[in-house]
């Protein structure tokens, strides 16, 4: 296959255009096939400039590459994105038949796998030791998410400026334009960007003043069975939920999945708590929070009816491309009055007109924010 050319081979194409034709095809003034990229590891890859097949595997990219207008070009993504996620598959019919490959953080690659489907790009998770495989191949393969989250340190999180976040933010969808370099994908990514930062500023200017004491207190919680445990450490989520209004509770040690003891989260008895994606079914974990001899029924969130999960539409809200619009939902839940304006059902509709030139009805809307899901 055209990626596995022994060198000698190549070498024996290289004679054979010296001493055959008399002139090598690859002389200075031959255009180039590739251009070069720097990916959010700080990689310099080499990307094909005619982009066929996609492998989307990374969490939120398939959803970031449709957003881009190149959804048609995807050919692989994660076993199980297929059809986890109905919007996706309505903005995207295709989606159901693509290839489909086992993936984490931590999978080893079988590069057979991606070769068999001649895949020209390849967005894979930030896992330097696997990359190489990619390398050795010279399939270009990048990395536009980051497995632990936007922030190195909680100090960095705490201490950034609304303009740095944006920047953040918006920088794996600037390099996956770059990537595919295609005119709709640059034009898309530039309409997207502004409107993030538009949002997300909008968001800063009405925020910026909250005194600690009127922000809600704020726990972001995972869920295996009936417990519900830290989605992330405290760095990871901080920044968006103080920038929505509230103050986020949570563990600080810098690992997956931290967990918190019921003991904890009796101490910090947040005012709200939102329900991750992740684990077991979050509708039924949060029923069983509400049900009246729960052991977490004295919780001010559960009292008060503040378990909200976490809005899903073509992926989960809170990652991709989506995550001014997890802002804007969270903003409407914990400073109601300052936030009295924005309809989210309207936002999330105008959202996925502009950006997936999808319609979606008011009910759709609101099957997004209630975390659509299920088939």
């Amino acid at each position: 296959m055209k990626k596995r050319i022994t060198a000698a081979l190549l070498a024996a194409l290289m004679l054979f255009s010296f001493v055959g034709c008399g002139a090598s095809t690859a002389g200075a003034g031959a255009e180039s096939t590739t251009h070069t990229i720097t990916d959010l590891l700080g990689r310099e890859v080499k990307v094909p400039n005619q982009i066929d097949k996609i492998a989307a595997i990374a969490g939120p990219t398939y959803e970031m590459v449709f957003m881009l207008g190149s959804k048609d070009q995807i050919a692989m993504v994660k076993s199980g994105h297929t059809d986890s996620y109905p919007l996706a598959n309505l903005t995207n019919p295709a989606l159901i038949d693509m290839a489909g490959i086992a993936a984490n953080p931590s999978s080893t690659v079988n590069i057979e796998d991606y070769l068999a489907q001649d895949i020209d790009l390849v967005v894979y998770y930030d896992n330097e030791i696997e990359l190489k495989k990619f390398d050795a191949v010279d399939m270009a393969a990048i990395v536009a998410t980051k497995n632990t989250g936007l922030m190195d340190t909680l100090e960095q999180a705490q201490t950034q400026t609304i303009d740095e976040f944006v920047v953040t933010l918006t920088t794996p969808l600037r390099i996956l334009s770059d990537a595919i370099d295609t005119e709709e994908a640059h034009s898309e990514y530039e309409a997207w960007a502004k409107y993030c930062d538009e949002k997300l500023k909008m968001v800063y200017e009405r925020t910026k003043d909250i005194p600690a004491e009127e922000r809600p207190t704020v726990y972001w919680g995972n869920t295996w069975g009936e417990e519900i445990r830290a989605s992330y450490s405290l760095k990871n989520r901080w920044y968006e939920v103080y920038l929505a209004g509230g103050t986020l509770l949570g563990p600080e040690e810098n690992s997956n999945f931290p967990e918190v003891t019921a003991e904890q989260l009796y101490t910090w008895d947040p005012d709200i708590i939102l329900v991750d994606n992740h684990g077991d079914n979050p509708d039924l974990v949060m029923k069983s929070m509400y049900r009246e001899n729960s052991k977490w029924a004295t919780l001010k969130a559960v009292q008060n009816q503040e378990l909200h999960r976490i809005p899903s539409g073509v992926f989960f809200l809170d990652k991709g491309s989506t995550t001014t619009l997890l802002v804007m939902w969270m903003a409407t839940l914990m400073q109601p009055e300052l936030f009295s304006d924005i309809d989210m059902v309207e936002e999330i509709k105008y959202y996925y007109s502009e950006f997936y030139e999808y319609e979606l009805t008011d009910d759709q809307a609101r099957m997004v924010i209630e975390g659509w899901v299920e088939g």
